[in-house]
């Protein structure tokens, strides 16, 4: 029987080993050969790691008709909601790439970038695969968020059909004392009441009732992507709590930093897929992440 495992870069020769073992090295795979045929199991040290490409817009409203917006929107207590036509935004102010990796935050690189409506690789000019979006505005302290599972400025909410007909608040999906984040599930409320991390992102009327523990925070990862956005005043202020204070380690540390949780404020989130990691950056494992795994935030 041969067994070859393949590492970048290094061959060792058959000849080098005993009993006629040929061994290359490959981090994805543990290949097997003998008289029957070959056999290809992962090999459990070199497991892929799971990693995506982030970034958040700023995005402000247009509610100029004379500059080709629509008037403000207030809903049936007089309180400020965000539009429903795509005239009623002004254009995206970009944000810097980051990349979630197994929990890490890195800066991607100025080689990333979101131009256009499309995250874009340069030099090559390539448009990099789109997981997900979400638009997240930060209404008022009675209303407080309200958000939608897409960018809104591409669609008219007024006439799409569901579920993107309407602005949505934030909901959550119970495992035990895990809350997952999304539109329109189960739950108005977290489903604990500790953690830092409930404050720092500003969910606390979201806090649960009871006096119950929390696991964290799951779910969509462009809402979650989003929060941590308000929990700063703008996108230099996110790269510096990100990337210098490396307050985002999975554990979501108290940093001092003004939160941005600014009425009529604005912010469209944005996942890729990233393609340095292609075995461990697909959408079955982001998936996975969202609705599987274990808190992306505690």
């Amino acid at each position: 029987m041969s067994v070859t495992r393949t590492i970048p870069y290094l061959t060792i020769p058959s000849t080098s080993l005993k009993r006629g073992f040929y061994i290359g090295f490959d981090t994805d795979t543990l290949t097997t050969t003998n008289e029957l045929g070959t056999q290809t199991i992962d090999a459990m040290a070199h497991q892929h790691h799971t990693s995506f490409l982030f970034n958040a817009n700023e995005l402000y409203v247009n509610e100029d008709p004379e500059n080709g917006g629509r008037p403000p929107r207030v809903n049936e207590n007089g309180r400020w909601v965000p539009p429903v036509y795509r005239d009623g935004f002004l254009p995206q102010a970009p944000g810097r790439m980051f990349r979630w990796n197994n929990g890490r935050i890195e800066y991607a690189g100025s080689n990333y970038q979101w131009f256009g409506g499309q995250g874009l690789t340069y030099p090559n000019n390539e448009t990099l695969q789109h997981y997900s979006s979400t638009t997240l505005f930060w209404c008022n302290e009675f209303t407080q968020f309200q958000m939608m599972e897409a960018d809104a400025t591409t669609i008219d909410i007024a006439t799409s059909d569901f579920p993107y007909n309407r602005w949505y608040p934030l909901t959550f999906r119970y495992e035990r004392t895990l809350s997952r984040v999304s539109a329109s599930v189960e739950e108005q409320y977290l489903a604990g009441r500790d953690g830092a991390w409930i404050a720092q992102l500003g969910l606390q009327a979201y806090r649960h009732r009871r006096n119950r523990p929390t696991e964290g925070l799951a779910g969509n990862l462009a809402t979650i992507v989003a929060l941590v956005a308000f929990s700063c005043t703008d996108d230099d202020t996110l790269y510096n709590v990100l990337i210098n204070n490396l307050a985002w380690r999975g554990q979501l540390r108290v940093y001092d930093a003004e939160h941005g949780r600014r009425p009529e404020r604005g912010v469209v989130s944005n996942i890729y897929l990233d393609p340095e990691n292609p075995n461990g950056s697909t959408y079955d494992a982001l998936r996975h992440l969202e609705w599987t795994d274990g808190p992306i935030i505690y």
